[in-house]
């Protein structure tokens, strides 16, 4: 009778493991730890940022043209100048200046540019939001391949056990008299089998931490314990409700948006162009020197002058007729890019919208198939410890079991990575569990 409750409590015992998730250490990192620390370290991200501050920076470049222009300088100079009327003349001055130069009205020129600098800094700011969200989709996955890693890496622990607790009973058996000699062998060779299964998942689990760790701006050595959600299903919103907050809120989307209008307010500068410049300038110099001619000898004087100025550029040979043109023609590439981007979006949103309900589906499946895999791999066994069952009918529903027991946790990985997947298409990265609404 012991040997019996064995058989049945070995695979409920696995059922329980790949149903049931483990408790939480204090030691061991969550989901949103794992995303905390990957945007904090992640090179790419640091990167965006920088590329984000050089946009602010360029913003203040076009915001300075609004401000006066003010230049000092100074310097000495010596001139001699032969001949004339009182012979030889020559001048040694000190001279200090400072000007001053204001543009009143250039018809958009300076406007323009300023709007289209302050649209490419936000452009950068919603790259830097992708960025964060692609990093964020990287952690998931990578996340969720290590859980699926050490179930798979768990399982194979669990079955080498039963296949060595096989292997003891055929031996008990053959010993008594009561079975053949094949039925050891074939549970050595399962026993074999197992432990290079075994060997396997463990290196696939010390390979997904390293990924996880290399996801995170880590060093890829060491181990790692995370929190088991692997099970923890989101709520799937209708599909059109999907589409809808994908192309509200996807950075990119917004991105494309943002670079067209900011190439258009570039195109309305280059055409300010073809308008005169209405400026103001003055300046007022510092002298200090002499000027001696022939007998006569004077000092030289402190000066100032001002003045308004309209320049109208009548002839540039094309330039700014190419430089329209090539403007134009950049916001008509931009508007076509984010129209391709707008359809692949809502490709990406069907697909794993129906990867999640694929997945879903088959999680129910197989939940029901593992119990009915794990009662007959129970009734195989009974059979044979009472010994009206042959051993093959044992190695057959272990495999079964396996097998179900392996396509359920590839299920949940495969819903959780679609789910992450989804909301990343919706713009909604950091989300991590719990309703997508």
């Amino acid at each position: 009778m012991q040997m019996k409750w064995i058989g049945w409590s070995v695979p409920m015992l696995l059922l329980g493991l790949i149903l049931v998730q483990p408790g939480t250490a204090e030691n061991r990192l969550s989901l949103g730890d794992c995303i905390d620390i990957a945007l904090k370290n992640l090179p790419t991200l640091r990167a965006a940022r920088a590329d984000l501050e050089a946009g602010k920076a360029r913003e203040q470049q076009a915001v300075s043209r609004y401000f006066p222009q003010v230049t000092a300088g100074t310097g000495y100079s010596e001139v001699h100048q032969q001949g004339g009327a009182l012979g030889d003349t020559i001048t040694k001055s000190y001279t200090t200046s400072l000007s001053v130069n204001q543009t009143i009205y250039d018809f958009g020129r300076t406007g323009n540019a300023y709007d289209s600098a302050c649209l490419n800094a936000r452009a950068a700011e919603l790259e830097m939001e992708r960025v964060k969200q692609a990093a964020i989709l990287k952690v998931k996955q990578a996340y969720f391949d290590l859980l699926q890693a050490q179930r798979l890496s768990l399982l194979a622990q669990k079955t080498l056990e039963q296949a060595e607790t096989h292997l003891n009973q055929a031996q008990a058996f053959f010993r008594a008299g009561t079975k053949p000699i094949f039925d050891v062998t074939r549970a050595q060779v399962e026993v074999n089998n197992m432990r290079l299964n075994l060997i396997t998942a463990d290196n696939r689990t010390r390979i997904s931490g390293m990924a996880l760790n290399n996801a995170m701006g880590l060093e890829p050595e060491g181990p790692m314990e995370i929190d088991d959600c692997l099970a923890v299903s989101p709520d799937i919103p209708p599909l059109e409700k999907v589409k809808t907050a994908a192309l509200g809120k996807r950075p990119e989307l917004a991105k494309a948006e943002t670079e067209i209008a900011s190439a258009a307010a570039r195109l309305r500068a280059e055409e300010a162009h073809y308008l005169p410049i209405l400026a103001l300038n003055g300046a007022y110099n510092w002298a200090d020197g002499t000027t001696e001619m022939g007998r006569l000898q004077g000092d030289v004087e402190n000066s100032w002058n001002a003045g308004i100025s309209l320049s109208i550029p009548l002839y540039e040979g094309g330039l700014t007729i190419g430089k329209v043109s090539e403007a134009k023609a950049g916001r008509q590439l931009l508007e076509a890019r984010r129209d391709t981007l707008r359809q692949g979006i809502l490709i990406e949103v069907c697909q794993y919208y129906a990867d999640m309900e694929s997945a879903k589906v088959r999680i129910a499946v197989m939940e029901g198939a593992l119990q009915k895999a794990a009662e007959n791999f129970a009734i195989a066994q009974g059979r044979y410890e009472e010994g009206v069952g042959p051993y093959i009918d044992v190695t057959d529903a272990q495999v079964s079991s396996i097998r179900a027991e392996t396509d359920y946790v590839q299920s949940l990985y495969d819903f959780q990575l679609a789910a992450a997947r989804l909301m990343n298409a919706m713009g909604k990265g950091e989300q991590i569990q719990g309703t997508m609404e």
